[in-house]
């Protein structure tokens, strides 16, 4: 180092050391000092006249927005393609072949994958083959797919309703029977 840029270096660093001797910057007031014992007992903490408070208010929080309403959808409808599908998916069911009509519903699955009403139709056909749990997800699923759209809302719910019954879940069937009648009486 330069013999002339040591001044600069030394009185640079007493600048800094000196910096950090110094108290932090205070936001409040001082507390006022603490009252000394007289020796007649317990000394009682003394409280400010009303609106000379020393500590900032704290105002409460103003409550969220209530959400806004979902707006309601036109009511899910089938392609003519998925109605076909399943109107044979209908006809297998009542015959018996349900491995039939498992495929056909498959078959229009693949044409409108987002289709509440196939989900639907789907877990019906799952109730049909005691797959109760797997009822419910078809139903869950419909009900992902369906906001907005009470119609098909109430139909997944009493699905749910459906399958949680037959799996000996009285009151949670109850539960979801009450949100469908909620759903189809606005």
């Amino acid at each position: 180092m330069r013999p002339a840029t040591r001044p600069i270096v030394v009185s640079l660093l007493l600048a800094v050391v000196s910096g950090c001797a110094a108290p932090p910057f205070q936001n409040e007031p001082p507390a006022p000092p603490a009252p000394q014992p007289s020796g007649r007992g317990p000394t009682l903490p003394t409280v400010p006249p009303p609106g000379s408070s020393t500590e900032p208010v704290i105002e409460a929080p103003a409550p969220p927005p209530l959400p806004k309403p979902r707006p309601k959808v036109a009511p899910a409808t089938l392609s003519p393609a998925s109605q076909a599908l399943v109107t044979q998916a209908q006809a297998q069911r009542k015959r018996g072949d349900l491995p039939g009509a498992t495929v056909s519903l498959e078959r229009a699955l693949r044409i409108e994958p987002r289709n509440p009403l196939l989900w639907i139709e789907m877990g019906r056909l799952r109730m049909d083959q005691r797959n109760y749990l797997q009822a419910e997800a078809m139903a869950r699923k419909a009900l992902s797919m369906a906001i907005g759209d009470e119609r098909s809302q109430s139909q997944a719910w009493m699905l749910v309703a459906d399958s949680l019954r037959a799996r000996g879940r009285n009151a949670e069937a109850q539960e979801a029977i009450e949100r469908s009648k909620d759903l189809s009486t606005t």
